[in-house]
């Protein structure tokens, strides 16, 4: 059995990283089920495990268990092979293995993360879907957590806007927490990828979370939070972040409301970005604003994007540099409202989505 296939049968018996990685060790270049099995230094690891582990040491075992993960839909892979995500191979505490639904191309695009609170105010909810909407219109991968509030509202607005999301789960793929995100997640495994370390049985246990939390911020080439409170969970996130050198924005709020606390908290320690819209995330990852991948525009919609790509604009200013005029002008504004690209804003002006 080569390295790659033990690890995926370790991955069938939930054990931590540490005692992976010191079996490994033990066993070297041998990755035998009789040398896995006959080891004393190997049974010292495991303690209470090894008994469970051993009875199951075979092949037989092992081609039933990837068996059940295919009649599932769920594809694994080790940090073996060639689709385990390089970012995640420079964390502390990599994953060895991930179980996954879903499109693994997205593991190569630029990606941000964007977190916060589980009950963001209307003005959280407005920001986070902005910001989720234009990044993900940019051409970036937005990450999360399926978690309620800012997290969900990420995931939503980005396949809204038909743009790609990696959602990264606390628990195994047959114990989605909350449960009343099924149905977003099995749309995310449909549109993007879904991907966990976890057994598909696991609950989504509380110290779970900040496992899970590690690899939102491992993924990412920027994280973003909208809105979080003092004690926010999302301060674990953050620190991963600031562990592995991912550059950190803040979206600045309301200094009375405890939510927005801890985002004003990190833009005034500085270990934050102050993030007024999505542009300077958007030219740090070098992308181009409001690409659309998935929305072909016809040669005067394209005009529009451009003149509004400068800043927003009434629709006399728009007639005057696109030279459409107004009556065309008014039904491709209205059309490209309608697909979320540009917005109308208050006094008749015009911006992009």
């Amino acid at each position: 059995m080569n390295k790659d296939d033990f690890i995926k049968f370790l991955s069938a018996f939930e054990l931590s990283n540490s005692k992976i990685r010191k079996i490994l060790d033990v066993l070297k270049d041998d990755f035998s089920f009789e040398k896995f099995y006959f080891n004393d230094e190997v049974e010292n690891i495991l303690g209470e495990d090894y008994s469970t582990v051993a009875k199951k040491s075979n092949q037989k075992y092992f081609d039933a268990y990837l068996n059940r993960l295919k009649e599932k839909g769920i594809g694994i892979f080790t940090i073996e092979s060639e689709f385990y995500p390089q970012k995640l191979r420079k964390i502390d505490d990599p994953p060895y293995y991930l179980y996954y639904k879903g499109d693994l191309s997205l593991f190569s695009q630029p990606s941000v993360a964007i977190v916060g609170t589980r009950k963001p105010t209307n003005y959280g909810v407005v920001i986070t879907e902005r910001f989720a909407g234009d990044l993900a219109k940019s051409g970036a991968v937005i990450v999360s957590g399926l978690a309620y509030g800012v997290d969900s509202i990420a995931h939503r607005k980005v396949l809204a806007v038909g743009g790609k999301t990696i959602a990264v789960l606390a628990g195994g793929f047959d114990k989605i927490y909350p449960p009343e995100h099924t149905s977003l997640f099995e749309e995310i495994a449909k549109k993007g990828l879904v991907i966990s370390e976890h057994r598909p049985d696991v609950n989504a246990l509380k110290y779970n979370f900040p496992q899970r939390n590690r690899i939102v911020a491992g993924l990412s080439d920027a994280l973003l939070i909208t809105e979080a409170g003092a004690k926010s969970g999302t301060t674990i996130t953050k620190d991963f972040a600031l562990d592995y050198g991912v550059p950190i924005y803040a979206v600045p709020g309301n200094i009375t409301s405890s939510q927005s606390s801890g985002t004003n908290n990190l833009i005034c320690s500085m270990q934050g970005i102050c993030a007024l819209d999505a542009e300077n995330i958007i030219n740090e990852l070098g992308l181009k604003k409001h690409a659309q991948k998935n929305c072909k525009l016809s040669t005067n919609e394209n005009l529009i994007v451009q003149c509004l790509s400068n800043g927003e604009k009434t629709i006399d200013e728009i007639e005057e540099i696109t030279k459409i005029n107004i009556a065309k002008l008014n039904s491709l504004l209205t059309s490209l409202e309608i697909k979320s690209i540009i917005k109308r804003m208050p006094g008749g002006v015009y911006s992009l989505g």
